[in-house]
């Protein structure tokens, strides 16, 4: 049976809906989608709320709202609000963004809190979820480590074979290791550009044979490609059809090379006696030279626990359990700014959710699970 190429996570919300949700508790937050603008002006097509839809001209400039865009052209974007006209519904902004608002644009408005408070109550808040292991992520990890060989002195068939790997700077305990399941394949060697796209379909412009890309490496001139159907030759240029990314001027075709399928099968588990890590300042996975056979350009995929990293973009993903993690982010919020009896038994609740975060006993990592950082 084989394992597809996902992410390990029961929760994952972006930096965005994070911010969003936790505004929200607090009523700090309209959203805003846009039908037309300027570099300091939006035409406002909906709010949710939909009431702020018709609020009296001048509202979000007398109380001063903040602007801050989340999604589409100038995502990121961070204006104060100078003017709104109710009648023809524009929000004019102030200072000016980098570019046009168009119909790609969502905005938040807040008025309680502006959008870097946010920011750093959440980041705190994942500063307390790694402090002493309070909530370990189950990751995997599929591109990070390619298995090589390295020709020495330039001496055809004379190869370095490689044991060592550096693992992802996110990976604390890592617990299982499988390899690439191979294939018979087709190690296509010419000029590159830049890198092709695992997986994609490739075709030959000549030769119109097709195949799917398994390994790709601009620095080292060749693909290789599994599921040939036709015939690949020297005289074609392999164009990727997803990436636009092509081989040219190919010297060599050789099909008795291997080559990855994507999958990762159990039968393909690395027993735990073969390998191990260096505990370094950058952490290694070491293969057991006496065990374990290395196959160039085979990848392996990596099970391991890690912590949630801090977020900056909107995009970035949070995969901490979002219905008490906003909570404890909201005892992170300036307390100065929450003054009515409701924001502070809003506030309080959350303080009681962090105390129970803080009284659980550590996460712990799973059997056999071996340290790395």
């Amino acid at each position: 049976m084989a394992k597809a190429i996902t992410s390990i996570g029961k929760y994952s919300n972006t930096l965005a809906v994070a911010r969003q949700l936790l505004s929200g508790m607090f009523a700090d937050c309209v959203l805003v989608t846009a039908s037309a603008g300027a570099k300091g002006e939006i035409t406002i097509a909906t709010t949710n709320p939909p009431q702020f839809y018709s609020y009296p001209t001048d509202t979000f400039n007398e109380e001063q709202w903040e602007s801050y865009c989340y999604y589409g052209t100038n995502i990121g974007t961070t204006q104060l609000v100078s003017d709104w006209d109710v009648g023809t519904h524009k929000l004019s902004l102030t200072p000016d963004a980098a570019s046009e608002y168009d119909t790609t644009s969502k905005v938040e408005l807040h008025h309680l809190f502006y959008s870097m408070e946010y920011l750093n109550a959440i980041n705190q808040a994942i500063a307390f979820y790694n402090n002493k292991s309070k909530y370990l992520l189950n990751l995997n990890d599929s591109t990070t480590i390619t298995l090589t060989r390295t020709e020495r002195n330039n001496v055809s068939g004379s190869y370095i074979i490689t044991y060592e790997y550096s693992l992802p700077t996110d990976c604390l305990w890592l617990h299982q290791v499988t390899t690439e399941h191979r294939v018979v394949g087709v190690k296509i060697t010419g000029t590159l550009t830049n890198d092709l796209t695992l997986g994609e379909e490739v075709e030959g412009s000549s030769s119109g044979a097709t195949g799917l890309v398994s390994y790709t490496s601009a620095t080292d001139g060749y693909i290789r490609v599994r599921e040939e159907s036709g015939t690949f030759t020297t005289s074609d240029t392999v164009i990727g059809q997803d990436s636009s990314e092509t081989v040219t001027s190919i010297s060599e075709i050789d099909r008795t090379k291997s080559a990855g399928d994507g999958t990762f099968p159990e039968g393909n588990i690395i027993d735990h006696r073969d390998w191990r890590v260096l505990s370094s300042y950058l952490p290694k996975l070491k293969l057991d030279e006496n065990h374990y056979i290395v196959i160039e350009d085979l990848r392996l995929w990596l099970e391991y626990q890690g912590i949630q990293d801090d977020v900056a973009s909107d995009t970035d993903t949070i995969m901490l359990p979002s219905d008490e993690f906003v909570k404890v982010a909201a005892t992170f919020l300036p307390f100065s700014k929450i003054e009515s009896d409701t924001l502070r038994a809003t506030f309080n609740d959350c303080l009681r959710t962090r105390d129970e975060v803080k009284m659980r006993p550590p996460m712990h990592p799973y059997p056999n699970a071996r340290k790395c950082w």
